[in-house]
């Protein structure tokens, strides 16, 4: 039994909208804002497609030549490994951005966790304990945050676009004619 593929289709006025944003056709209308693969990694990051994908490119007849089909295809691929490269890099620098936020935030922690302490000196009676432990407890929270929300969460959306980018590279691809109504 064949695996189903999901189907990404796209008219397209000239070939290279796949890779450039199209320019306004006046009897047609703008073509899109965005170069056709930036719309492919939009679906796909939208969870409305799943691997494997097929991509239908729709484009005008005169556009069509010989071997069309392998160059979109090669093309694209050298696009998404470019990207995910790019992708890979930038998320292991936001990482180390983060890393490096803990010389700031490590002593705000230490700061709020010294202030829970002068707190439990106050006596736990007394309303003053309360305010101070619970400024204490945001600086050592405050003090954390942001540096492990850059190392964990931060990197995830590059994550999904490199799993956006595979399926995109290792798609099959299609180039049919427009038809003129």
């Amino acid at each position: 039994m064949a695996e189903a593929r999901s189907v990404i289709r796209l008219n397209l006025t000239r070939a290279i909208d796949m890779f450039e944003a199209a320019r306004p056709d006046l009897d047609r209308g703008f073509g899109g804002a965005d170069p056709g693969v930036e719309r492919c990694v939009a679906e796909l990051t939208g969870g409305a497609v799943r691997s494997p994908v097929h991509l239908e490119i729709v484009l005008p007849a005169a556009e069509i030549i010989p071997g069309i089909e392998a160059r979109l295809m090669s093309t694209l691929q050298h696009y998404c490994d470019a990207h995910r490269r790019r992708n890979n890099l930038a998320r292991r620098t936001i990482q180390w951005s983060g890393v490096r936020a803990l010389r700031i935030g490590a002593p705000v922690s230490l700061l709020g966790l010294a202030i829970v302490g002068v707190a439990s000196a106050i006596g736990a009676h007394d309303p003053l304990h309360d305010v101070v432990d619970i400024v204490g407890w945001v600086f050592a929270w405050l003090g954390l945050w942001y540096p492990f929300d850059k190392v964990l969460f931060y990197p995830l959306d590059l994550v999904r676009d490199n799993h956006a980018l595979t399926a995109l590279h290792d798609a099959t691809l299609t180039v049919s004619a427009a038809v003129h109504r």
